[in-house]
């Protein structure tokens, strides 16, 4: 019965919003122009009028990348989604401590934790990357969304506004598409659409969303940032359809231009920004922004939110590249938003609201003595709105529980943050309350950004505290920062910033263990945990004692077998 559950809810998590996609096209028609309607087409975007499927899963061969059951292995452990017990979350071993048919990873239907990866070099080269480390999440999104939006009308779109879109991520695209036909049957051509609807559909599905009465019904986000002598913290619930969540990963961008490296949370199909941070201490948070109900086409907000964590350093350069960007004569696109912008060098903060043609920046309030914030849902403010009588209850009544949390706090550190993100209505979560766990939708992710990087956990954050006891944290430490030896990360704050030894523990690392497969995954471990272990070392400094004298004693043994690698043995 548990595994039978299982799959029953991983079938919904894809076809929920799928039918949210379809309801947006009056007919599925033929997409992929093979003489067979898409409603019964067993690979619906790729050509196969013979509709073959050798393994009998209902996938068509040419849409079938995994042996099994099931077209994808999303989570990369070797198990095809239909016979894996966390299909999102890597569980090769498929634990199941209590025997429900899921897995320990993914206990209740919630996943523990979210992928991650490193990608360096040039823009073109870290979607490249990106496209063959996620490539069944990409292809599964793009295959899902060139239902609801043709790749022609997508294309339409881009040529439009090709002139304003930054050359990184234009780049970024072109690599992705070659990612993709990678050890995959997908043409280039094929390729580029699915990259093209993936960049666009967001920023073309609004245009139906605000014109249409669906605007008042889709979830939101809730997001505050509060600065006090505890600390500054920029705090985020991701609302989105339930499941959604298993598409998301952490990407840390580092290019080789110059340009700023940074993290965001994100689904790998997207080639824009919505929750990020980069490395000058700048970290952004994006809400739906409504009514923008006289849209026109433009540069989709979040694009914008990549060149701001590509280039500014400051709180004033990161509002000059929105409002520069109308000045210069600009628009827009569909996508009314509302992002949060914090400075963490000087707790600067601001808020921004955007709409196709005007902007609005407000800067922070003090909301007592000693505490500043800003904060926002899903509407926009009464002199920024264009429709007077548009009303969003669930935006209303999470904003006005949002006031009312704020000033009842003594403290604001952490766990004031996770006490406001967690309200769920007294054990009822529902659409008005800031913890959100709906039948269809819900918060999918949550964010508390700090100093040096963010928590976070997974769904609906007071069930995933409940779950799983404390939330995660993914820095910009060991994967970005380490390289200009931060002293937040494991190895730097075990030896102290300048320690020649730091350079050979990297050596050793990239010329040794990332050698590997197995030394591959250690890496990637290393960079998830290692902010944690970092301050698990600052909390007890006998153990951060010992733990230097281990390490600083194997130094010189690493040092000889990195110079002399006839000592190696083995591959």
């Amino acid at each position: 019965m548990g595994r039978t559950t299982l799959k029953a809810r991983t079938i919904a998590a894809t076809i929920i919003p799928l039918l949210v996609v379809i309801s947006f096209s009056a007919f599925a028609g033929d997409t992929d122009n093979d003489g067979v309607d898409d409603s019964i087409d067993n690979c619906a975007v790729v050509h196969n009028p013979d509709q073959a499927d050798i393994d009998e899963d209902a996938i068509g061969d040419a849409c079938d990348y995994c042996d099994g059951n099931g077209a994808y292995d999303i989570d990369q452990d070797n198990l095809c989604d239909g016979d894996d017990n966390c299909p999102y979350v890597a569980n090769p071993d498929q634990g199941d401590g209590d025997g429900d048919g899921q897995g320990d990873v993914c206990r209740n239907n919630i996943q523990q934790y979210s992928r991650s990866g490193v990608f360096a070099g040039s823009y073109e080269e870290i979607g490249n990357q990106i496209a063959q480390t996620y490539r069944d999440i990409v292809i599964k999104i793009g295959s899902l969304f060139t239902i609801g939006i043709s790749p022609q009308k997508a294309q339409e779109y881009y040529n439009a506004i090709e002139d304003i879109i930054p050359d990184s991520i234009k780049e970024h695209m072109r690599g992705m598409a070659a990612g993709l036909t990678e050890g995959s049957p997908l043409s280039y051509d094929t390729a580029w659409d699915m990259v093209l609807v993936n960049g666009l559909f967001i920023e073309m599905i609004n245009h139906a969303r605000n014109t249409s009465s669906l605007r008042k019904e889709l979830p939101g986000c809730t997001a505050f940032a509060v600065s006090s002598d505890a600390g500054t913290f920029l705090a985020h619930n991701t609302d989105n359809q339930k499941g959604t969540e298993g598409h998301n990963a952490i990407l840390y961008i580092v290019p080789d231009n110059g340009d700023n490296a940074y993290m965001h949370f994100t689904s790998p199909s997207f080639v824009d920004v919505m929750l990020g941070m980069n490395e000058k201490g700048i970290a952004i948070t994006y809400n739906v922004g409504n009514p923008n109900t006289d849209p026109v086409m433009g540069l989709p907000p979040m694009f914008m939110v990549r060149h701001v964590m590509e280039k500014a350093s400051s709180l004033e350069e990161s509002v000059s590249c929105f409002t520069d960007f109308l000045d210069s004569g600009n628009t827009y696109g569909y996508s009314g938003a509302i992002f949060l912008v914090v400075d963490f060098k000087d707790a600067s903060m601001a808020k921004i609201q955007v709409r196709s043609e005007k902007i609005k920046v407000t800067y922070a309030e003090e909301l007592k003595p000693g505490v500043t914030y800003i904060a926002g849902t899903n509407h926009y403010d009464e002199d920024f709105s264009d429709d007077p009588d548009y009303y969003y209850e669930s935006s209303w009544k999470r904003y006005d529980r949002l006031m009312e949390l704020l000033p009842s706090f003594d403290t604001y550190d952490l766990d004031t943050c996770w006490a406001m993100l967690t309200d769920h209505g007294d054990g009822e979560p529902n659409n008005n309350t800031i913890s959100r766990d709906g039948t269809v939708s819900g918060t999918t992710i949550t964010n508390i950004f700090t100093d040096n990087g963010s928590y976070y956990t997974l769904g609906a954050p007071h069930a995933y505290l409940e779950q799983y006891t404390s939330p995660l944290f993914a820095g910009l430490c060991e994967a970005i920062a380490c390289e200009q030896e931060d002293d937040t990360c494991a190895a730097t704050s075990l030896l102290g910033a300048g320690n020649p030894g730091l350079a050979i523990l990297r050596r050793f690392r990239d010329n040794v263990i990332a050698e590997t497969s197995a030394g591959r995954k250690l890496i990637a471990a290393y960079y998830r945990y290692g902010d944690q272990i970092a301050a698990t070392l600052e909390r007890h400094p006998a153990v951060k004692k010992a733990a230097r004298t281990m390490v600083m004693a194997a130094v010189p043994v690493l040092e000889i077998y990195v110079q002399f690698p006839a000592h190696r043995e083995g591959p």
